[in-house]
């Protein structure tokens, strides 16, 4: 007898063991979800965003889900927790995000109003209202997939698409006195509720989730995603004032453009580099967005020209954010000074701190004015008349006029700030006057830059090449013969205003030069080696006092082919 109550007993604690593990499992087999908060990214020029979320991990172990999972560049996202955090099985996983729309036809409304009353009438003429309530109105069924790896027919498609098409539901249920009525909802002209009627509701969405499992609770502990994702970049530009003679005050803002998510608090890098980012056009697999053959071939179908393309030739500078000081006159703004960037390795980031922009939003922050000195300069660049295949082209040039020439009025600005700045539209003013526009370049600090303003109407240039000799077919080479041409370039230049100017001149010349009057500094190029020309680069610096005008001359031999 009690050796059949102690087994009783036994069978009773096992029992309960039993049911108490059941119970655990079935509590943790519902995932836990864990909410990151985008909390840095760095911004590239060119739509391309490296996001750091952070997030909780929680304090009961079993299965977790992190949602929703966005869309990676190949070999770029990864799973970042402590020492000693059992986290595993993770994988990425079709899933359904939820949005509450508003309805907007008479189907809609009967999709956010199931399970109430309702009379409606239907299309045909002669049909009596139907009273009832609202029982069912299914949702879109996804587009069937085919499966490469089963034998089958494919799922059926769309006409003039050759992929599967979703079905769209046309079908409610109405309960009515006499049983259940299946309406097309597209067939309903009038509806009545007889009160108050719902006008939205929850549509979901397809979304990918991010599934994995904790072996033992972490409470407290961080998990972190990284990635490179698109969808979000940002322009700078610049605005140069130029009211002081000697001293240019220089102004940059940012433009923000967010197509992604929500930035709540979150702190930006604005990147000025050029880091190679090879697959950077490539979509990671965790996207669930395309099929394995689909990946592969994007992986082996990359050209060359692509993998130079993926190389983010982009350059970019900025500084952090500040409030917009109120201090008049003109509109040229006063921002903060610029602080002092980040680099690392051979990227430079500067940071804007505390952004809040909702995703489709585009958001303006001035980043910092500072004091540079510069100096006016007029440029005149004059090309090539020989081109690569040795002939003298006459459509590049008419010799045969003194046509004026373009002489550009410029800022040669000097970098005395601790940044880079990067290449971006610049604006020129004097006061209230806008000047010009154009693009400043990539300036180091220390380094120079000019940027143009207009065209300087009041400096007259005028050029042209006189054929002084010419000996026929003295070379033979690659099977073609050549001219020895003996060529004199004169060159004149007035200055109509009431100031002296400071001129640069350069001339790019293919041949033998002879000579230069006044002398000009000769750079002998590398372009054209294959050539049968050689070609040099002649630069001259003229101080012209108002009203006066300057002369100069070069001659050079070219070869020309027949």
């Amino acid at each position: 007898m009690k050796r059949r109550l102690g087994l009783g007993i036994v069978l009773v604690l096992l029992a309960a063991m039993q049911i108490s593990l059941l119970a655990g499992w079935a509590a943790a087999a519902e995932p836990t979800e864990v909410s990151t908060r985008l909390d840095r990214v760095a911004l590239f020029k060119n739509g391309l965003a490296f996001v750091v979320r952070q997030g909780q991990l929680p304090a009961t172990a079993g299965p977790l889900v992190v949602d929703p999972l966005p869309v990676p560049m190949h070999g770029t996202f990864w799973v970042s927790y402590p020492t000693g955090v059992g986290l595993r099985d993770v994988a990425a996983r079709e899933s359904v995000r939820h949005e509450s729309v508003q309805a907007l036809s008479i189907a809609e409304l009967l999709r956010a109003n199931v399970g109430k009353a309702v009379t409606l009438w239907t299309s045909g003429e002669d049909a009596p209202p139907i009273a009832g309530t609202i029982l069912a109105f299914p949702t879109d069924r996804k587009a069937p997939r085919a499966d490469p790896y089963v034998a089958g027919p494919a799922p059926p498609t769309d006409r003039y698409r050759s992929y599967p098409t979703p079905m769209t539901p046309r079908l409610v249920l109405i309960k009515t006195s006499q049983g259940v009525t299946a309406i097309d909802p597209n067939g309903v002209r009038r509806l009545d509720f007889g009160g108050d009627a719902a006008r939205e509701f929850d549509q979901e969405q397809p979304a990918v989730a991010l599934h994995a499992t904790l072996d033992k609770p972490a409470a407290g502990k961080a998990v972190s995603l990284t990635y490179l994702c698109k969808g979000m970049t940002w322009a700078p530009s610049y605005l140069v004032d130029i009211s002081d003679p000697r001293t240019a005050r220089l102004s940059c803002k940012a433009i923000l453009l967010n197509e992604v998510e929500d930035l709540q608090a979150a702190h930006v890098d604005l990147v000025t580099g050029f880091p190679n980012l090879m697959f950077s056009d490539t979509t990671s697999p965790l996207a669930l967005n395309q099929t394995l053959a689909q990946f592969v071939q994007a992986l082996s179908g990359r050209s060359d020209a692509q993998r130079r393309r993926s190389v983010l030739t982009q350059q970019a500078v900025v500084a952090n954010y500040g409030e917009m000081l109120d201090e008049g006159g003109g509109p040229m703004p006063t921002y903060p000074t610029a602080a002092a960037g980040r680099q690392a390795e051979d990227l430079f980031l500067y940071p804007l701190e505390k952004v809040t922009l909702a995703k489709g939003d585009v958001g303006y922050y001035g980043l910092f004015t500072e004091s540079v000195p510069y100096r006016h300069i007029y440029q005149w660049e004059i090309p090539d008349y020989v081109s690569e295949e040795d002939r003298y082209g006459q459509q590049r040039r008419d010799q045969a006029t003194d046509e004026a020439e373009v002489v550009w009025h410029c800022l040669r600005l000097e970098n005395t700030t601790k940044m880079p700045w990067t290449t971006a539209p610049a604006e020129t003013v004097q006061g209230d006057q806008i000047l010009g526009q154009d693009i400043l370049r990539y300036t180091n600090p220390g380094s120079e830059t000019v940027l143009k303003i207009t065209q300087a109407l009041g400096v007259r240039a005028e050029q042209r090449e006189l054929e002084i000799e010419r000996e026929s077919e003295v070379v033979r080479m690659h099977g073609y013969h050549y001219d020895r041409v003996t060529l004199k370039g004169e060159l004149r230049v007035t200055n109509f205003k009431d100031e002296a100017i400071t001129l640069e001149i350069s001339k790019t010349v293919s041949g033998e030069l002879q000579t230069t009057s006044p002398q000009a500094d000769i750079t002998k190029l590398a372009r054209g080696l294959r050539r049968v020309n050689p070609t040099s680069l002649l630069k001259w610096t003229l101080d012209i006092p108002a009203g006066e005008s300057k002369d100069l001359t070069y001659s050079y031999l070219v070869l020309v082919r027949r």
